[in-house]
């Protein structure tokens, strides 16, 4: 019997979204022994805007083909819909996707290169050994050299294994909108961003028969569905007969024990806590943070003793998360300046399109805008003098 159908395996990863697929193809193309576990069946709703930035394409190095829902090539940058500046980027700064596709897309890939699924199995606990881990789940026990938690922001591993309140959320609200083609149509592949939100800002993304649209508020000290309510009643192309659905979700922004390895176990993505305050953006530093693992295996192996992962995290991602909460409380607690001087300037929202696309990073976004005043402080224009949306 091999050791993979035995339950031996190099890497037993739990949750599988991006972290946990992507970690499990980058391992499983290298022939290491994969298992990953899910307690959902896929394909599963997933709650996200489902924006994936040109970063994280570039991350994932595959076409998405059929799963792409639009290619976004510029965005409404507004306040209130009141004022608005068309920014648009060329090549396209992402795509829209529906998450329990995209994510299906990704277990699909790492299952092509090897990887096994345990589907529809829970995590129940794990204990090390000299050896490696055993990790029990409601399906049996397992045995590996490494266990990885990519189980989500209410991560159960993390809560096992380092105990809780190691991460810190945000809150978002979403809603899925059903619009006529015409209406998505309106949007011409553009994102919809509104700076007019209490302490974090409001997005539209079209979708192929709706519109994803939401509300971050980090720093927020109202209701967050009056909030949305608020936010939506100002778009024509959002109002309709049918009440939307409406889910709430909360984003891990902020590792607060700065523990991402604890013995044989490691934190991927949002169970890690690692989205980012500006945008909530956790689908690119999830990838990332996988890349960053199957790195420090690569130098490593499956040390026990490693600490590489952990290195890399604080040499590569958290700098950059740092620097994104530091843009964050400037921009969602002082938001008419922030628009009028960040937002409209050509200059800054030059900077802020490269955040997304991946050729500007956080740390060099704050160094040269708003560290440094002359750059924002004569206020900017916007192209669109009144609501048109």
């Amino acid at each position: 019997m091999s050791d993979s159908a035995s339950g031996r395996f190099d890497a037993f990863i739990v949750g599988a979204g991006p972290a946990g697929s992507h970690m499990a193809f980058l391992l499983a193309s290298q022939g290491c022994r994969v298992a990953i576990i899910d307690k959902d069946r896929f394909p599963r709703q997933k709650v996200c805007g489902g924006g994936v930035s040109r970063k994280a394409l570039d991350l994932l190095d595959t076409d998405l083909g059929s799963v792409v829902h639009r290619r976004i090539g510029g965005a409404f940058l507004t306040f209130a819909n009141r004022q608005t500046l068309i920014k648009d980027v060329s090549p396209s700064v992402g795509v829209t996707v529906v998450r329990s596709e995209f994510d299906a897309f990704l277990l699909d890939r790492a299952l092509a290169a090897g990887a096994i699924l345990l589907p529809q199995t829970t995590f129940l606990a794990a204990t090390d050994s000299a050896v490696g881990i055993d990790i029990d789940t409601d399906a049996g026990r397992h045995h590996s050299r490494l266990l990885f938690a990519a189980d989500g922001a209410a991560s159960s591993v993390r809560r096992h294994v380092f105990g809780s309140r190691i991460v810190g959320c945000a809150p978002a609200l979403e809603a899925l909108v059903p619009a006529s083609p015409e209406k998505i149509e309106s949007l011409a592949d553009r994102a919809v961003f509104d700076f007019d939100v209490g302490g974090g800002y409001g997005w539209i993304f079209p979708k192929r028969d709706h519109l994803n649209v939401g509300v971050f508020a980090p720093y927020s000290q109202r209701p967050l569905r009056a909030e949305l309510q608020r936010f939506m009643a100002r778009y024509a192309c959002l109002q309709t007969a049918a009440a939307p659905r409406r889910f709430g979700f909360p984003i891990p922004l902020r590792n607060l024990a700065g523990q991402y390895q604890r013995g044989r176990t490691w934190l991927l993505g949002d169970a890690a806590g690692l989205a980012e305050s500006l945008f909530g953006e956790g689908i690119y530093f999830a990838l990332k943070s996988a890349t960053l693992a199957a790195a420090a295996i690569a130098r490593d192996g499956f040390a026990a003793d490693s600490r590489r992962y952990t290195d890399l995290l604080r040499g590569e991602l958290l700098p950059e998360l740092r620097a994104a909460a530091r843009i964050a409380r400037l921009i969602y607690r002082f938001p008419r300046f922030a628009f009028n001087h960040c937002v409209l300037n050509p200059q800054v929202n030059e900077d802020f399109a490269g955040l997304i696309d991946g050729s500007v990073g956080y740390r060099q976004c704050l160094r040269r805008n708003l560290l440094q005043p002359h750059r924002w402080l004569v206020p900017g224009r916007p192209s669109m003098a009144a609501a048109s949306l």
